[in-house]
Formats: structure tokens, sequence, C-alpha cells
């Protein structure tokens, strides 16, 4: 078990974390230090104190208020698919703490342009000298207040979307829920994987908080599997009734069984690491066995944990990796054309 994944078990309550007793007072004490620090910062761009500087092409942030998956990744994406279509260039801008989300972005947007680095400012000025690009977005950059935003989507996953409510170390927030009023756009992603019900009472109670902001609804889109080593494509119905062993290191597994389920594929053995965990040959090794001993027919993973050890992972396992688009279920109209205006 990672160090992590040790304080995340303690955070929800869960049993496996030993000594978890002891750690809990530290942890509440290092989270007033860290909401403290939180509120400052935000006061001192509110005054004036500091201020965010703007560059010549407009800016969307997608991000979230969460510590874990949201699926941030797939919508920006999404929405450089769509400027793309429209002849608009994104520039993406990502700080790079990982690699799998930079190589996803190089694999799928040959014609976008990516920069990578914590001075996210910085960066894309040098890039617009060389490079031509129409819109900036920034990759987790909700609470990346050097640079200005003209637009601010915040994304929420529907199926853990605030924990137990409480800020790093002891939850998963990393803003207080007040935060959300910086949101333009709050975008729900995994609505299809919760009870209607349930959801609409999370919506209600995110309006409450952030009455300006649009509404919108999404959801994770299986499109195709394809074979790591040869790249073969399998079309998502062929899978119906298979037996598999999957394995993924993301921010929330629980959606990647959720839509594996929804598509009548049954797993048998599931392996969960930490996100964006990088895996080892024995790691992968071991999943190869379990495969077999168990008589999967299969073994899958996401596209994510895929880029991160491409190589490895291909050469061990030779996966079938799961391709998902999001698809905006209420509300696209309303979102592209909040983007239209920013380049009109």
């Amino acid at each position: 078990m990672t160090i992590r994944n040790y304080f995340r078990l303690i955070i929800e309550n869960k049993h496996g974390a030993q000594a978890g007793w002891f750690w809990r007072p530290w942890l509440w004490l290092i989270r007033l230090m860290y909401e403290s620090s939180v509120n400052l910062r935000a006061s001192l761009y509110a005054v004036g104190f500091c201020r965010s500087k703007k560059l010549s092409i407009p800016a969307v942030s997608v991000g979230n208020i969460t510590w874990g998956g949201v699926g941030k990744t797939p919508l920006t994406l999404y929405l450089s698919r769509f400027l793309l279509k429209e002849h608009k260039v994104p520039l993406i801008l990502t700080r790079g703490y990982n690699a799998d989300e930079v190589r996803e972005y190089q694999a799928n947007l040959a014609q976008a342009v990516i920069g990578v680095g914590k001075n996210r400012y910085e960066i894309a000025k040098r890039l617009l000298k060389k490079q031509k690009a129409d819109i900036a977005i920034l990759d987790d950059g909700f609470q990346h207040w050097q640079l200005h935003r003209d637009l601010n989507l915040v994304v929420i996953n529907a199926l853990n979307p605030f924990g137990n409510g409480t800020l790093i170390p002891t939850g998963i927030l990393r803003e207080p829920l007040t935060s959300l009023k910086r949101a333009h756009m709050i975008i729900f992603n995994d609505v299809n994987l919760i009870d209607r019900k349930n959801f609409e009472t999370l919506r209600d109670q995110v309006k409450q908080l952030v009455p300006t902001a649009e509404i919108i609804e999404a959801q994770r889109e299986p499109i195709f599997f394809y074979q790591a080593k040869s790249g073969g494509r399998i079309d998502v119905d062929r899978m119906r009734g298979r037996r598999v062993t999957t394995f993924s290191g993301v921010g929330t597994p629980r959606s990647f069984q959720l839509v594996l389920s929804k598509l009548g594929i049954k797993t048998i053995r599931n392996f969960e690491f930490s996100d964006h965990h990088a895996f080892t040959a024995r790691e992968l090794k071991e999943i190869n066995e379990v495969c077999e001993s168990s008589q999967s027919d299969s073994i899958i993973t996401t596209e994510k944990d895929f880029f991160r050890r491409r190589k490895l992972i291909t050469q061990i396992v030779d996966p079938l990796i799961l391709r998902v688009y999001v698809r905006i279920t209420v509300g696209e109209e309303i979102l592209k054309d909040r983007i239209r205006k920013l380049f009109s």
C-alpha cells in the first residue's frame, strides 16, 4: 500500500489503515493550516494585492475543487476537438505533474499546441511567439490564480462530489465549497452512473451555492476497445458477456468499473492502484498470472493508465484499452455558444 492510499483510507474512515486513530488529530491540524493558506491566497487576489496576468488570447480553465479524478482530461479533449472543428487552434497548458495526461493529449490532438510547466503564463507567451493558437485551455486550472481566465469550467464527479465535505488532508476538497462562486459553468460528470433523484438533489445543492453558474451534464461514452500491441479495434458490443480482469490507477476507479458493467462486461478480478500509479513489471506480471488463473477472457485498462507506462504494459500484459469520450447530455449548445463568444 502506498502512503497516499494509506492516508486516503484514514480520510475515508475505511478499514485497512492501521493506527489511523493516531494520525487523525494531526491531519485535522494540518487541514486548519492548509485552509488558512487557501483563504489567505484568495483574499490577496480579491483585494488586488496579487494580480492575475492576462494572455493575448482568451483562456478557459478546466478545473475541479477535489482531490482525485473527475474527468478533466476527457473534457479538455472534448473542448479541443470542438475548437479544431471550428478551425481554431487550442493551446493546452498543463502543469505536467504526471506524464500520462501529456501523452494522451499528444496522441489524440496532433494539431493542438501543448505547453507543459509550472509557470503557464510564461510558457504560453513563449509558445505564442513561435506558434499560432486561438484559445488557451488550462488543464486543472481552477486554483491557478496567476493566470487570468475568461471562462472558468468546474467539473464535479457525480459519484463522489465532495467526499466528507472537509478540506485536504482530512477530506478531498482542495478549496471550500464557497469557492464554486468563481465558476461560470458547473459540469457534472458521470451523471448516468447514479440515481437521477440523487443527482437532482446534488444539482440543487450546487445551484444554491452558485446560482449564477450554468449547469451542464456529461457522461463518459465508451467508443471502442483497442489492443495495446496491434492497435486493432474491437466494437464495444462484441465485449458483452466477456469475463475480464481489470487494472487501473485513476482518481475514480468506480467510474471505470460502472462503465464496463453497463457494457455487459463482468469483472472477475480487479486491481486498483492510487491515482497516477507507475506500474512495475512485478505488478503487471501478477495481473497476467491472475488473469490466467481466473480464466478471464481479457485484461482491460484505461487509456490514461496505458499512456503512463505504454511500453512496459504493452510488453508484459498487452491489454485491451478502453477509449472513452465525454458526451454532453444537457447544455451542450450552451457550452459551445459560450466558447464561441470568446473568439467571435
